[in-house]
Order: structure tokens, then sequence, then C-alpha cells
């Protein structure tokens, strides 16, 4: 270390590892790192390790060990960078799956920092693992050198940028599968990483290429229409141009539907299914980019590391087992309730899969109404747990509430329904809850939306507002008395009957329980409709109370219909839910213990 900017360089570096860089050292760091790519890797290896302490010692970081936030004054800090390990790195291996079953979260460190340095590569991006490797495209096995090259220094604010979105995610994906709570309809920064034990993820790039990835896998958008994927299997499709980047292979897709099956540097797998991919070496620090092989349709090439230190070894391969092309597919693999109701059209419609404090609680229409659980959420225990497999327990202290509401016309009709146990005294419990009082408790008072109630005369009961000044709620209550000991499949629809006047619309509203008419009458609903909530087993805020009429007991498979559900489709949703309608008060073990050790060793 007999170059000064070396010896300063480990200076601010101790400092930013000890949060003390002021202003003055972080220009200097700044200084050091514009012109130095081995000061670039030094730094990025520091700040991978400072974030990876903590979970090295199996715990959470407390806020004096957390990475140091970007500020102005300090720009590179605390934001993901890409980095190459070294001899004193952390293990490049991680078993994520053992840190989720102790209920920790896993920093993204390393794994953020290394892919974001791909984003922002000029004609080649950096690899994200070293251990050059390279291959020439035959139909027997073949082992080829490499070429040395310098790499392009990164760009330090690339990864502000949002390149994609969730488009769709499975039950288990959104219920456990990420290892952070994440939504449909959540964008996708540059370099950001999404790391996945279990289930689907759809992914939509603003470019326009659609991925349908399976977990477990690790991966991250790293260009316009440039992805890393670390491991994982996973369909790309759409777009007339699009690069799916692993360890070892770099496949630029051109009008073209791919499915890879990616191992880290192990090995990757990749099969055309339509159009022309391009497959090429990923460069490595050392090494040019070359060609290996142009795949055709119907074409696929698995691609291992070489007999000797920087080569790899390919041979022909075919079809990616187990890899879905469709979000249809995935959809399959539903139970046949839930696909009985997906098949109907919803606007929006919530299973209550394993629905726990911290986790967003999913929309299965894809549709991007996903909810949270609001309030005091029971703990996770033996058991409550993670609940059943199918519904969640509300203990009178919580409900769900989605970040925006379904947006229904009452000039169509709508439907709303769900399954219900009631536990308690006979109180108003709120199933779903879309309305608004204004001036509640005077002469002057309006009531807006509706609400479907187990009601405090123990009947099921239906709720709307006309908007008239004055006006209390119009009440439709079943003579069906609720019964505690079972499930009870629970639907009101509104029809509209004649012409909407300027405010309201008449029409007719039914209650339905399991699956039968018990009720209809006549009410006026009215057209204005502004952002009050949606709320699964809760109230509005109004002036005289916060949250009102919380439920106690569970629910499951709510679902709301911007049209109104006929009796016969009633019905064969109450038959198809039957299967599923009995209680089931045991919490079952997620994941069994087979399934976490068929992931681990997808990991190992």
């Amino acid at each position: 270390m007999n170059n000064p900017d070396d010896l300063q360089l480990e200076l601010l570096l101790d400092q930013l590892w000890m949060d003390r860089l002021g202003p003055n050292e972080s220009a200097g760091l700044q200084r050091i790192l514009a012109a130095d790519p081995a000061a670039q890797k030094r730094y990025l290896e520091v700040v991978a390790l400072r974030e990876s302490l903590p979970y090295l010692l199996g715990r959470e970081p407390t806020p004096s060990e957390a990475p140091p936030r970007a500020d102005a004054a300090n720009p590179l800090v605390g934001r993901e960078q890409s980095v190459k390990p070294s001899s004193h790195a952390p293990p490049r291996r991680w078993n994520f799956l053992s840190a989720w079953r102790r209920r920790e979260q896993l920093a993204t460190w390393a794994a953020a920092a290394s892919v974001a340095l791909l984003c922002t590569a000029a004609a080649s991006s950096i690899g994200y693992r070293l251990g050059a490797r390279q291959a020439v495209g035959l139909d027997r096995p073949s082992d080829v050198d490499l070429r040395a090259v310098t790499s392009t220094p990164p760009t330090p604010f690339a990864q502000d940028r949002h390149l994609g979105k969730i488009s769709g995610l499975s039950l288990d994906a959104s219920a456990h599968g990420l290892l952070r709570s994440m939504q449909v309809g959540q964008d996708l920064r540059c370099g950001e990483v999404v790391q996945l034990s279990a289930g689907f993820i759809r992914v939509k790039l603003a470019s326009g290429p659609e991925l349908i990835l399976e977990g477990p896998t690790e991966f991250s958008l790293v260009g316009e229409s440039r992805v890393f994927v670390r491991v994982g299997k996973l369909s790309a499709a759409g777009g007339q141009a699009l690069v799916i980047q692993t360890p070892l292979l770099t496949a630029e897709c051109r009008d073209a539907q791919a499915l890879f099956d990616v191992a880290d540097d192990d090995s990757a797998s990749v099969y055309a299914a339509a159009g022309i991919v391009t497959l090429r070496s990923t460069p490595q620090e050392g090494g040019l980019s070359e060609k290996v092989r142009v795949l055709q349709a119907g074409e696929g090439l698995l691609v291992r590391p070489g007999s000797k230190a920087g080569s790899l070894r390919t041979s022909p391969g075919g079809a990616v087992a187990g890899a879905v092309d469709s979000w249809r597919q995935v959809e399959l693999r539903l139970r046949p309730y839930e696909r009985t109701v997906l098949a109907d059209r919803p606007v929006a419609y919530w299973p209550l899969y394993q629905v726990r404090r911290n986790r967003r609680v999913l929309d299965l229409t894809q549709n991007g109404y996903d909810g949270q659980p609001i309030g005091n959420w029971p703990a996770e225990s033996q058991s409550l747990g993670l609940d059943d497999q199918r519904g969640a327990y509300f203990n009178g202290e919580c409900y769900i509430e989605p970040d925006r509401k379904p947006r229904l016309d009452p000039q169509r009709g709508f439907a709303v329904e769900g399954w219900a146990m009631v536990e308690g005294d006979p109180q108003f419990k709120s199933i779903f809850t879309s309305r608004w009082v204004l001036r509640s408790h005077e002469p002057d008072c309006q009531m807006f939306g509706f609400t479907l109630y187990a009601g405090d005369q123990d009947n099921w009961e239906f709720w709307s507002g006309n908007g008239r000044k004055g006006e209390l709620w119009q009440k439709l209550v079943t003579p069906t008395k609720i019964d505690r000991s079972l499930w009870t499949h629970v639907v009101a629809t509104f029809t509209p009957t004649g012409r909407p006047q300027v405010d309201e619309i008449e029409g007719a509203v039914r209650l339905y329980v399991n699956g039968r008419q018990a009720v209809e009458g006549v009410h006026q609903i009215s057209l204005t409709d502004f952002e009050w909530p949606a709320r699964i087993g809760a109230a509005e805020y109004v002036p005289r109370y916060l949250t009102s009429w919380l439920f106690k007991g569970r629910l499951r498979d709510i679902a709301v219909y911007d049209y109104p559900l006929e009796a016969d489709e009633v019905n064969t949703h109450y038959q198809a839910g039957q299967s599923d309608s009995e209680a089931r008060t045991t919490a079952l073990p997620l994941p069994t213990a087979a399934l976490l050790a068929s992931l681990e060793g997808a990991w190992k």
C-alpha cells in the first residue's frame, strides 16, 4: 500500500464502516472511486460485508449496525452496488431457506450489489461470480479458454430507475415464498434483488417482455431489456429483444419464447420454444463474451463448467422439465374453488391464504388490489400460526384493507361473496365493507356504499346507502340464523331495475346463504363515489368511532364482482366450496418438511 490514495482509501473505508463519513470525506472517497476501478471493487466489498455481517452472526442488524443510508452529501453510501467476492468476504452460497425457517429476514447484500454492476456496463456486463468460463456451441462437449478484457466501471445511480413491475404472484409466493413482502403492481428498480423460495412470480418489463419465474429463484432487472438470473426456472416471452443473463450464459432472445433452468455457475439449461435465441458466454473479469450457439425453435442447450478452470462444457438439451410457459399453467394449480371463482371474473378476490402480520394479502385476480393486515393481528403460534391452508382468523381487533378499493359501478350492478365462521355473541361483525358516512348522528347525515354483516340479531344482513340527507341505512336481513359451528357461504347482490336518477339508482338486492336465496328487497343506491376504503373484517372510520364492527371468527374467499351474480352461479360457487367448508382448527406446517428438504436441495 505504497500509493497515498490506497492509504487514504482504507482510512475512508474505515470511517465508512463506523458510519463516521462526513461531507468532506465523502467527496474524497468519490474522487478516488471515480478514477480507480480497483478502489471501486474494494469499496463494494466493504459495503457488502458490512450489510451481510449481522446475518453471518445469525441476527437482525441493530440500528448501529445497519448499512449507512445514501444522502446528498454521500450519494454512493447505502446504495446497492456490484461486488466481486474477495478471499475474506463471506461465503457466496446462502441458505436463505434456513433463515426463513428461523423467521429471519435475509439481507440481499452482495447479491443486490453484484447485480447492480450489470445494469451499467457498456457493450457487455460484468458477471455475477468470478471463475471465468467460456464455451463454444457444439453437438459434443467441448472446452474453450478465455481472453482478457477490462470491464466498464458502473454508473452509481442507474439502480434508481424502474425497469418493470410485478404483474402476478401465486398464493404461496405472496404468503411465504418471498423473502420480503411484495405485491402485485410493485415497481422493480434496476439492480433490486428478488428472492423467492417457493411459488411463482410474473414480471412485466417496461420494454414489453414478460417473465414467469419459479422458486427457488433469485433475479434482478438490470437494464431496459436485460434480466440477471442467478438461480431458478423461468420462461421469457414477448418483445423484439430480451437478454437473459446467468452466471454462465447470456441469451439474446429475438421474437422468442425461451425456457431456462439456472443453477448459479453450476449449470444453465436453455430451450427455444419459439423464435431465435443467441447464446453467448457471460463476460467475466478477465474475459470477453464469445458466441456459443444460436438456438432455433425446438432446440436446447445444457452448459456446465468444463474440466479445467476457465472453460465450459456444452451438450444438446431438450425442453426444460417442469417449467411453465404461461400464467394459465400457474392458475391450473389452484384449488377447484379458486378456479371456479376466477372463471366468473371477479374484480378482486382474496382467498386469505396464510395471512400473517407484515405480509401482503394477495388479490388472486392479479388486478393489484392486494391488502395488508392492520391492527392487533394474531401472533404466529402453534395454534393460530399461519392459520389454515384456507382462511384467516380475525380476533376482533384486526382487519384487512387493500391499498385501493375495487371500482364498482352500481349502474352495472355488483356482488360480494365470502365464507364466514362467526365467533362470540351476536354483534355487528363486518365481512366486507365499502362505504362512508357524512355527518354521522346529525339530522342531515348521509350514507354511501354498502356492508355485508353478521348482524346483532344473529342474522346475515346487507346494508346500503342512498346518499339522501337525513336518511339512514337500508337493511336487508335474512330469516336464517347464523350457525357458529360451520363455515357459511354468504353472497349479496345488487341488480339495477330502473333508469338511474341524478344521484342514485334503484335495484333488487338479494342475500344468498349456502347457495340458496334467503331474502330479496329493493334498495336505492347512491351513485356518488369517492375514495372511501374497502375493508375485510371491519367497517369505515366515522366521527364517533375509529374502526368499527370488527369481525371475530374466520373468513375466507372474499370476492367482489362488478356485476351481479345469478342464482345458478351462486349455487355453483357454494357447491365447489363445500369441500373446503369444514373448519380446520389445526395449523398445517408450511412449508412441509419434505418441501423444505427439496427446496434446500435445489439451493445446494
